[in-house]
């Protein structure tokens, strides 16, 4: 593993470990055009994914709000970066945003 791979991976871990303490959830600043990690589910796994991973990468296509309020966002579609299926998730299985978009 390279040296910037290696400083990534730490990165990661050390974003990752932090979920858990986070008091403002990231689906809540998720836009157009980021990548994210998904929280694999039985009913948002993809469908061309054959192993059981517990999360996924994608990158959002559109953002769905709320029938109360538009801008509050509650679903995603999504964009599976490994196969390139569209599926719409529920905002809360986002788990972190990886990179986000310059829209």
């Amino acid at each position: 593993m390279t040296k910037s791979a290696a400083s990534y991976s730490i990165y990661v871990l050390i974003k990752g470990c932090a979920l858990d303490r986070q008091l403002i959830s990231d689906f809540l600043s998720v836009k157009s055009g980021d990548y994210i990690a998904i929280k694999a589910e039985e009913n948002n796994s993809s469908s061309l994914s054959k192993d059981n991973q517990s999360h996924w990468f994608g990158q959002v296509i559109n953002c769905i709000g709320g029938a109360r309020d538009p801008n509050a966002w509650t679903l995603f579609q999504v964009m599976n970066i490994d196969s390139g299926e569209i599926i719409i998730i529920n905002a809360d299985t986002v788990e972190m945003i990886l990179k986000t978009s310059n829209l």
